[in-house]
């Protein structure tokens, strides 16, 4: 049950706070409490909240859920970090820290949220993803596209 509650202030609670206006101060609290929960399910929820009501506080709760001892706790955090537009390099760096992960599909989050940022370290991490599945759609993929993307911005003028 104490799973579910994260995604309640989003969703059962949208008249309180929104994405032009900050959580109260106990939604916070609540949201921060829940990002220490013993249930790894519960901060893995928590860090969507956390990234989609992004403040100053959640930036550290986040940072924090990077580092947790479950894998998976970690790559929530992590893709729920690199969607904020925080531009920091406590973000950056934390993102970085990750590329040693075992998760395919995470290397090619931190790719995402490196090149959105138009971090140097962007192709770097796309060399540390790894041969993608079979059947992996590069075309289609929004973190093969930014990656892309990144790469076109990044192109010196005389290449075609």
């Amino acid at each position: 049950m104490r799973r579910q509650i994260p995604g309640l202030f989003c969703r059962g609670l949208p008249q309180l706070y929104g994405p032009d206006l900050p959580p109260s101060d106990d939604i916070a609290d609540a949201l921060l409490a829940l990002s220490r929960d013993p249930d790894a399910e519960v901060r893995y929820a928590t860090a969507g909240e956390l990234a989609a009501h992004f403040t100053p506080a959640f930036r550290e709760a986040l940072l924090v859920l990077v580092e947790d001892p479950d894998p998976g706790v970690r790559a929530g955090a992590a893709v729920a970090l690199g969607s904020t537009k925080d531009r920091t390099p406590a973000v950056t760096d934390a993102l970085v820290t990750l590329l040693d992960e075992d998760d395919l599909l995470l290397r090619l989050e931190i790719v995402h949220a490196l090149a959105r940022r138009d971090d140097p370290r962007t192709e770097e991490a796309w060399n540390r993803v790894g041969e993608l599945p079979v059947g992996f759609d590069l075309v289609e993929d929004h973190r093969v596209l930014a990656h892309w993307d990144y790469q076109r911005r990044h192109r010196p003028a005389e290449s075609p």
